[in-house]
């Protein structure tokens, strides 16, 4: 399989379907930070301190978004993309649920599985992250906001928020969708606990009642499959 990083990193330019996240024409406000290398600097740094903040608070523990972009960089390997491209990814999948940062603090620190309304406040990080990152300069946060819009986005059009399906999924948030569910199933949570190596696999391979198959790039799946072993062996 070839790609090549124009597949992880479309143009943010909205998705057609109702995103309205705003995109790259010239003369954007994210041309006037790319004028602006000091201020770009800081906008890294910014959203360093965003994310740690996250990481703190998010109930899927301190270490998740770095192992989602390692599971994402070691998946986009099998799509023929070089090492660079493969870090490019794995660095913007850390920023795949920074928009949690700008949810009320009991829908982000829960303890007990979401109610509909909340579950349906807690969907609304995805547009809230990319709103935070669309007008950076910096191609891995650029990409990063590309991945926190779509990531939730599946296969077969279930997910949010646009309803994508197929490829009109970017490639990166598919990678991303992968690791992402592979790493919470994982992970501990007060209101379960952390599963396997095998029974994660198991889980997203055949489903059950909560995740099927049809949500995710079947490529994607088979990726997952052969690369399995190193994936097993990354530190928790």
């Amino acid at each position: 399989m070839t790609a090549s990083i124009e597949r992880l990193a479309l143009p943010l330019g909205g998705t057609g379907k109702g995103s309205g996240t705003p995109g790259d024409a010239p003369g954007g406000p994210w041309m006037v930070v790319a004028r602006m290398p000091g201020l770009a600097a800081l906008h890294e740094e910014a959203l360093a301190g965003m994310l740690a903040r996250v990481a703190e608070t998010d109930p899927e523990g301190p270490d998740h978004p770095m192992r989602v972009g390692r599971i994402g960089g070691i998946l986009a390997a099998e799509f023929g993309l070089d090492a660079g491209q493969c870090d490019l990814l794995a660095r913007a999948a850390t920023l795949h649920d920074v928009g949690k940062l700008a949810l009320p603090a009991d829908v982000l620190c829960h303890r007990h599985v979401l109610d509909p309304a909340a579950r349906r406040e807690m969907e609304r990080h995805t547009v809230l992250g990319a709103a935070l990152l669309a007008y950076a300069a910096a191609p891995w946060i650029r990409l990063g906001a590309l991945i926190a819009l779509t990531h939730h986005e599946r296969w077969d059009g279930s997910g949010y928020p646009d309803g994508l399906s197929g490829e009109e999924i970017p490639l990166a948030a598919r990678l991303v969708a992968v690791a992402d569910v592979y790493d919470a199933l994982r992970s501990e949570r007060p209101y379960k606990d952390a599963q396997d190596h095998e029974e994660a696999m198991r889980r997203i391979l055949d489903g059950d009642d909560r995740i099927s198959p049809g949500q995710f790039d079947p490529a994607v799946l088979a990726a997952l499959r052969r690369r399995a072993p190193e994936i097993a062996r990354l530190p928790r």
